[in-house]
């Protein structure tokens, strides 16, 4: 079998690690009180669905992953909350096409989402469609994991409109394909099943064997499944969690109006994505009333594009089509005069492009279905696709570049449905020319204002992007009619060293742009440089830039010629020429060689913890009896809740019937679902059988440990876990006890802060501005409160340069090692003296707790020879920041 990339991207882990804490804390203290844990925001409960069933949902923009998200949750929820190694999964999706696409991949050994899976469960795993789930076999559902894959109406009995709906009763119906799976049930199992009218005998229907089986529910594109009849749908399967995922959540919160907001558990923003290198930013819009001319600026930008491409590919390559997605408008037969897409189809043909690059996928032709080749292959000439209200359900191609919009009174909900398509990176990497790391908007409308609030309402809207991310992702460019300045100083750019392009390539490309903005520019060859007279307007700026699109260097020469010919002053994010962000990172000089202070520098890996006492277990282990309902609390809405989760549990084990356990099994299943990157499996067998001998000899039996597995996992787990960090903590202390010279820093161990790579998960969205942070958007910064308060004091420092607020967790930030983890300063500054500070803000009552910050941000300090400062101000005792760049 080919291997497998199973590399996921750092916000995916991210959602996932969430996933994982939230569904831990579950199991202990319920849904609930584990989502105000994870979130401080108050949780719902799924209208119609036993209350206490966890319902979550992750947030992840057009273009993020979704699905191998989805197919990595299933291990996490087996594991950490379901308690079994045999878990049903009822996965979700909006459309029959995107039901095929996902079933597809998941059967496929070769395919991310399928690898995902195996990862968990190995070759356990079956995956079907709801025909195939009405046959299923006994050992289909018990021998592993059993995914099924179908829409939600699929298993209405009525439509929302109250049809009945024939498919959708199959699922109900007594059917003699699953007799089997209702044999030798106990009758505890029983009673919670739909019985066949007058008899005590379960009906044998897929929904009652959905029923047993407690499955986990995966809801892709979550907004689309929000009625009360789908609530109610899920309820008849008794879930025993509902996961969803979608870009635009549910906010809104409004039973009586039957609107029931998602709990949103994890947010992944544009940022993350940018930094990942998955989506073309920004978008540049252009506008005009005439129709036409938008076809022909789009078609103008293309073959730039096309140019560009093929440089790309002579350079690295990597083979890219761009591609235009038109959107026409519906017809009408009371509207002669709309633009469907007949007419578009034919203003193409009139330009002579030739009919095999065109493809329509709108009303009866759905050319997308039969091209002889994949689009993104090279021997398909397609280059112009054209519909209506959206493309092919599933339809993904990353060489769509531009979007042009030929429908003047286009809707931010019609334009969302397209939008999505040309955001995709091409194989998720930057690209030598910015022309191609950008998408491009041409929409016919006589109001670019109009237009741009419509654009950015479909990214906010249908692509699941916050509010003032979209405002950065779309360029706002200006129309197509080119004003004449009187102003003639001609303005000259910086040379243009690039090899990309030669003298006689850039005057062809010159020669070839509109009258308007070509009688403005001239370039000279001697100093490679281009002029322009007057101003630059922004559109004069775009075609420029798309003319030279084969140059690698030409996007910032060209922007900084059109801020000199418009005299425009730039905020430190805005400047073009603004020196690089280079931080030192702190290094420690192992054995002659300086290397980066990771956790590897105080501890020898692996770890031998075969060598570990693991009595503590017997301390740590017990066994509960929650019997039949286990724990029952009185809530304070005045009625008896049942302990959900361990009735959950606990029905979940009887599913299946074991074989009998001994004690290398046990501990090979335990190791199993314990993560230990830093330890071999043959220690880590022999520590955790050694835990297993201790508990018997102190009067637990084989069958007992068994049957509590899991609980035993997590007790095992835990004391793992705390004899790592005491060891981490006792091996960190005497590194700096007996080593403390050997710390240093040099500029081949160093980060740079970027624009492109900066993610954090919420832009700060307050009401002061700032004018010294090093990129447009800031991150992860609350519009009140101490450190508010603090970055604005940085701002207005007179010493300071640059500054960025340093996001905790993202790999392109700056940290320090602690004993456990990484340590994440608020801020970080370029000093105008050259000199590099950082800053860790801290509230009174969590000052004294953080020693080991202040130590190891004095250490990373006093190795730099100077070049570097630490300090963490308290209780807004900001001057310590002037006290510590004054020494």
């Amino acid at each position: 079998m080919a291997a497998v990339n199973l590399e996921l991207k750092d916000y995916q882990r991210a959602a996932l690690t969430k996933l994982r804490d939230y569904l831990r804390d579950s199991d202990g203290m319920g849904a609930n009180i584990a989502f105000y844990k994870a979130t401080n925001l108050p949780y719902r409960n799924a209208p119609m669905i036993a209350e206490g069933t966890p319902y979550v949902c992750l947030r992840i923009p057009t273009g993020g992953g979704k699905t191998i998200t989805a197919a990595h949750a299933v291990g996490v929820a087996a594991q950490e909350f379901m308690k079994s190694q045999n878990p049903m999964v009822l996965w979700l999706v909006p459309s029959n096409p995107i039901l095929t696409q996902t079933v597809e991949a998941l059967k496929n050994p070769e395919h991310p989402y399928r690898a995902a899976l195996a990862k968990d469960f190995g070759r356990n795993i079956t995956v079907m469609t709801k025909a195939e789930a009405l046959a299923m076999s006994r050992a289909d559902a018990e021998g592993g994991a059993c995914i099924i894959v179908c829409t939600i109406q699929s298993f209405r009995i009525e439509d929302e409109k109250g049809n009945q709906d024939p498919e959708g009763r199959k699922v109900y119906d007594d059917n003699g394909a699953l007799m089997d799976h209702f044999s030798g049930l106990t009758a505890a199992q029983t009673a919670r099943l739909n019985k066949v009218e007058g008899t005590d005998r379960p009906i044998a229907s897929l929904a009652n064997l959905l029923r047993l089986h407690r499955p986990m529910v995966i809801v892709d594109e979550a907004h689309n499944a929000r009625t009360a009849l789908s609530f109610d749908t899920l309820s008849r399967f008794n879930p025993s969690l509902i996961l969803e995922l979608t870009a635009t959540p549910q906010t809104e919160h409004a039973p009586s109006k039957d609107q029931h907001a998602s709990n949103i558990l994890y947010s992944v923003s544009a940022a993350e994505l940018k930094a990942e290198q998955m989506i073309k930013m920004p978008i540049k819009l252009t506008t005009d009333r005439d129709w036409r001319k938008t076809i022909g600026a789009a078609l103008d930008c293309q073959e730039a594009l096309e140019k560009a491409a093929l440089a790309e590919e002579k350079e690295t390559g990597e083979y890219i089509r761009p591609l235009i997605l038109f959107q026409a408008q519906s017809a009408s037969k009371t509207d002669p005069h709309r633009l469907t897409w007949e007419k578009v189809e034919e203003e193409l043909k009139e330009r002579k492009i030739p009919a095999e690059q065109i493809a329509v996928h709108s009303g009866p032709r759905k050319d997308l279905d039969s091209l002889e080749k994949p689009i993104t292959d090279k021997d398909c000439p397609v280059r112009y696709v054209i519909t209506v209200q959206k493309l092919k359900e599933g339809w993904d191609c990353p060489f769509a570049y531009i979007l042009c919009s030929v429908a003047e009174q286009t809707s931010a909900t019609a334009i969302e449905q397209i939008l999505g398509r040309v955001l995709r990176m091409p194989k998720a990497a930057r690209k030598r020319r910015d022309a191609l790391n950008q998408a491009y908007a041409f929409v016919a409308s006589a109001s670019f204002d109009e237009t741009a609030t419509r654009l950015k309402d479909g990214l906010v809207d249908g692509a699941g992007f916050n509010k003032l991310e979209a405002d950065e992702i779309v360029s706002r460019e200006p129309g197509l009619g080119f004003e004449q300045d009187q102003e003639e100083y001609q303005h000259e750019s910086d040379p243009m060293e690039d090899e990309g392009m030669t003298g006689e390539e850039v005057q062809e490309a010159i020669a070839k742009l509109p009258a308007s903005v070509r009688t403005r520019v001239s370039f000279d060859p001697e100093k490679k440089s281009v002029s322009y007279r007057g101003p630059m307007t922004k559109e004069s700026r775009n075609l420029l830039q798309l003319a030279l699109a084969k140059s690698t260097k030409a996007t910032k020469v060209i922007d900084r010629l059109y801020a000199k010919s418009n005299n425009f002053q730039m905020s430190a994010s805005q400047e073009d020429e603004k020196p690089p962000f280079i931080v030192p990172l702190l290094g420690f000089r192992k054995q002659g060689e300086l290397q980066l202070f990771t956790k590897e520098q105080f501890l020898d890996l692996p770890w031998r913890l075969d060598e570990c006492d693991p009595s503590d277990i017997l301390n740590r282990f017990k066994i509960v009896d929650h019997s039949q309902s286990g724990q029952i609390d009185v809530s304070d809405k005045g009625k008896v809740e049942i302990d959900f989760v361990k009735r959950l549990q606990g029905e979940l084990s009887l599913v299946v019937q074991e074989r009998s356990w001994n004690l290398p099994r046990l501990a090979n299943w335990l190791d199993g679902g314990i993560k230990h990157a830093d330890i071999t499996k043959p220690s880590a067998i022999i520590f955790i059988s050694n835990a297993i001998e201790a508990l018997i000899e102190s009067g637990f039996t084989m069958d007992e440990l068994a049957r509590n597995k899991y609980d035993l996992r997590t007790s095992i787990r835990r004391l793992i876990d705390d004899l790592r960090a005491s060891r981490e903590q006792g091996n960190y202390n005497a590194l700096f006890a007996a080593d403390a010279e050997a710390f240093a820093t040099s500029s081949e161990l160093s980060m740079i802060f970027d624009e492109q790579s900066y993610a954090f998960n919420q832009p700060y969205s307050g009401a002061t501005k700032f004018n010294k942070h090093y990129t447009p958007l800031v991150g992860d910064l609350k519009a009140e409160g101490e450190e508010f308060e603090c970055a604005r004091y940085l701002d207005r420092m007179d010493e300071v340069k640059y500054w960025i607020r340093n996001v905790e967790g993202k790999k392109t930030s700056f940290w320090l090692q602690l004993p456990h983890q990484k340590f994440y300063p608020d801020f970080v500054a370029m000093l105008n003296d050259g000199r590099i500070l950082v800053v860790e803000y801290k509230g009174g009552i969590y000052y004294d707790g953080e020693e080991p910050k202040r130590q190891i941000g004095n250490v990373w300090a006093e190795a730099s020879n100077g070049q570097c400062l630490f300090c963490m101000p308290t209780e807004r005792g900001f001057d310590l920041i002037n006290q510590t760049i004054a020494v």
